[in-house]
C-alpha cells in the first residue's frame, strides 16, 4: 500500500524539486570525492515533508566515518536543505544517501556499499539524527 503512495509523491516531488536547476556543477564535499546528484524523493509524513536526496559518490566505501559524516553534513545544509526551499519546500527532515554507483530506490545491490543519514530540520539548520 506504501509504494504506490510514494509512487505519487514521487513523481509530484520530482517536478516540484529536483526539476529546479542546481546550478553549473555538482554539489561539492568536504572529503574531496566527486559527487553525482541524482534525484529527490519525496514522502509525507505525521511531522511533515520528508525529502531524501540521493547522490553517487564513488569513492564512499572508501572514506573514514569522519569524512563520510561531514560529507553527509555538508550535502544536508549546504545544497539539499537550500535545494528544497528554492523549489518552496518545507521539508521537516531530509535523508541523505551515497551510494558507490547507481542504484534503483530501495534496491539492495551486494556490490554496491550505500550509506544513509538523517536530519531534522529545526531552526534552519541540518539537525542529525540516528536512526
Amino acid at each position: 500500500m506504501r509504494a504506490p503512495v510514494l509512487h505519487a509523491l514521487r513523481g509530484a516531488a520530482l517536478g516540484l524539486v529536483a526539476g529546479l536547476p542546481l546550478g553549473a556543477s555538482e554539489p561539492a564535499a568536504p572529503s574531496g570525492q566527486p559527487l553525482e546528484f541524482v534525484e529527490v524523493i519525496a514522502e509525507e509524513l505525521p511531522e511533515g515533508p520528508l525529502l531524501r536526496y540521493r547522490y553517487v559518490a564513488p569513492e564512499a566505501g572508501t572514506l573514514t566515518f569522519e569524512a563520510r559524516e561531514a560529507d553527509f553534513a555538508h550535502l544536508c545544509q549546504a545544497h539539499a536543505l537550500p535545494h528544497a526551499r528554492a523549489a518552496g519546500q518545507e521539508p521537516a527532515r531530509i535523508v541523505v544517501s551515497l551510494a558507490e554507483a547507481p542504484v534503483a530506490f530501495a534496491v539492495y545491490d551486494p556490490d554496491v556499499a550505500q550509506f544513509f543519514e538523517a536530519y531534522r530540520i529545526e531552526d534552519g539548520r541540518c539537525i542529525w539524527e540516528p536512526f
